[in-house]
């Protein structure tokens, strides 16, 4: 039996509050509060430029080169960061997973970090976090 589709209008809103707790007071605590909100609900993907044949996660690069997986609590949130990049109007792909299946794709690439909501400050997670979380 297939998992039921988010509808284009979900928010993960238990994310959301556990990121703005981690930003404000960051600790082991807050951590995995928000790693368990993400584990618990739904993640929007960037998949912007894909094909349904080749679907590929689009990433940000940090200074220095090394690739970070951004995820987002909401498809609006996705569009709001691409317009604050300022490609305002830009069209936009996403599509919403479950928790467990956003952040297992750090295992796909050479990633250092999952970036969630990446316009907000903060919201960094090292892989090591992300790998603990996925194995418990």
């Amino acid at each position: 039996m297939q998992a039921p589709r988010f509808p284009q209008s979900y928010e993960n809103r238990a994310l959301v509050s556990a990121l703005d707790k981690l930003i404000a007071s960051p600790s082991e605590q807050t951590l995995a509060a928000l790693l368990e909100a993400a584990l618990r609900g739904g993640i929007t993907v960037d998949v912007t430029g894909s094909s349904a044949d080749d679907l590929r996660v689009r990433t940000i690069q940090t200074t220095d080169g090394r690739q970070v997986l951004p995820l987002f609590s909401s498809m609006k949130e996705l569009k709001a960061t691409v317009d604050a990049a300022g490609d305002r109007g830009a069209k936009v792909n996403g599509i919403i997973v479950p928790g467990r299946q956003a952040l297992g794709f750090i295992e796909t690439a050479d990633f250092v970090a999952v970036q969630f909501n990446p316009r907000m400050p903060g919201g960094i997670v090292a892989r090591e976090h992300i790998e603990r979380a996925l194995a418990e």
